[in-house]
């Protein structure tokens, strides 16, 4: 067990809640996290002294489901008695007569159910005494079509944003969503040979010792998620078992950098939906331009706006006479949306890739590492 494991199990919460669907759901988020410690109780247990200590608890989650609970007078003798632990609240959408009553509960959150992992997770980090807010932000790398070099670009990335600042050393996970090549365990050497077939059919063992466990540690700052099992993308759950390796490692991360193909997975778009920022790598060439305009529009209309969206265009070569595309001919592609280019750096590249290194391993003045650079500085 590591050390930061040790610090953050001591957080007690007690779910009460009437609702075992809701109630699963919680329990099984709370109990991915070693730095929780989780009860279940129903609501019944309100009325009955003894049953359980409250003041053992450092957070309360209350489920009051469709509100019919909050006219139930226990509920408000219970909460004047113990009005010091933290709580918050779990309900379907409330009318505004149930909400008047929510406000007495004197509640730190509301969460409307169906509840959503992240979102769960993100709000009892918040208010759990003694972890604080999560200032954790995830970055995707997607590839518009194969080859354009998104892989390269996803850990240069990491690089970057795992480089030291005067007041702390940030913490950087890389997570390759590639399960069909597992292309970045040897692109940079750290081939992983963890067998994910027990754990898919079991995605709720997935916790952080289970993450520090098949993580690798790169020299460059930073860990490395990285498996070839196409089996992932073929099992009923691996798309919960993907979508959890990636909540419980960007928990424990300031940044993750997740390393997406150009082609569907289960899991594809509902990441995309959440990240912070999106990078959509693609080449000079009019099909692939066209296909990450197709899916530059899609992101969009998925996310409701073009934030935090960067179109980079990848392996650029200037030439003074020929027929090849021009920079400035992707304006009629892409109008007014802004892109990135970064030049053609294949003695850098390839030489990185032999050696199984970083770029900037090679060459840290490479024109490749100072345009990475800059997306970092757009990301970070």
């Amino acid at each position: 067990m590591t050390a930061h494991m040790n610090i953050a199990a001591s957080t007690k919460i007690l779910v009460l809640s009437d609702d075992a669907a809701a109630a699963s759901f919680m329990l099984d988020t709370f109990g991915s996290l070693s730095r929780y410690d989780v009860r279940h109780l129903s609501l019944k247990a309100l009325g009955e002294k003894g049953r359980f200590d409250p003041t053992q608890f450092d957070l309360i989650v209350l489920d009051v489901d469709n509100g019919k609970l909050l006219q139930q007078p226990e509920l408000f003798t219970f909460r004047t008695s113990y009005r010091d632990i933290p709580l918050v609240v779990v309900s379907e959408d409330l009318p505004d007569d149930m909400l008047r009553l929510l406000f007495r509960l004197n509640g730190k959150d509301w969460l409307k159910k169906p509840l959503e992992r992240r979102a769960l997770i993100d709000m009892i980090s918040t208010h759990a005494p003694g972890t604080g807010a999560s200032d954790s932000r995830v970055h995707a790398v997607v590839s518009a079509v194969g080859g354009a070099g998104a892989s390269m670009i996803a850990s240069s990335l990491a690089h970057v944003l795992a480089q030291p600042t005067k007041n702390s050393t940030p913490r950087i996970d890389l997570f390759d969503t590639d399960f069909c090549s597992g292309a970045l365990g040897y692109y940079l050497n750290l081939v992983n040979d963890y067998d994910l077939k027990p754990v898919i059919a079991n995605p709720s063992r997935v916790d952080l010792e289970f993450i520090d466990l098949v993580r690798k540690r790169h020299s460059g700052g930073f860990s490395l998620l990285s498996f070839k099992q196409p089996s992932v993308l073929l099992a009923p759950k691996g798309r919960e078992l993907v979508l959890r390796m990636l909540d419980v490692a960007a928990f424990e991360s300031d940044h993750t950098i997740i390393d997406i193909p150009y082609y569907d997975t289960p899991w594809k778009f509902e990441v995309l939906a959440s990240v912070n920022s999106i990078c959509i790598v693609t080449e000079m060439t009019v099909p692939a331009l066209s296909q990450a305009k197709d899916l530059f529009t899609n992101l969009v209309r998925l996310r409701g706006n073009s934030d935090q969206i960067f179109i980079v265009i990848n392996k650029y070569r200037s030439k003074l006479f020929g027929l090849g595309l021009r920079r400035q001919q992707t304006a009629k592609i892409f109008k007014e949306i802004p892109t990135h280019v970064i030049g053609d750096d294949w003695d850098t590249l390839s030489e990185a890739v032999n050696r199984g290194v970083l770029p900037f391993q090679v060459n840290s003045r490479a024109r490749f590492c100072g345009a990475v650079g800059k997306l970092g500085a757009l990301v970070r």
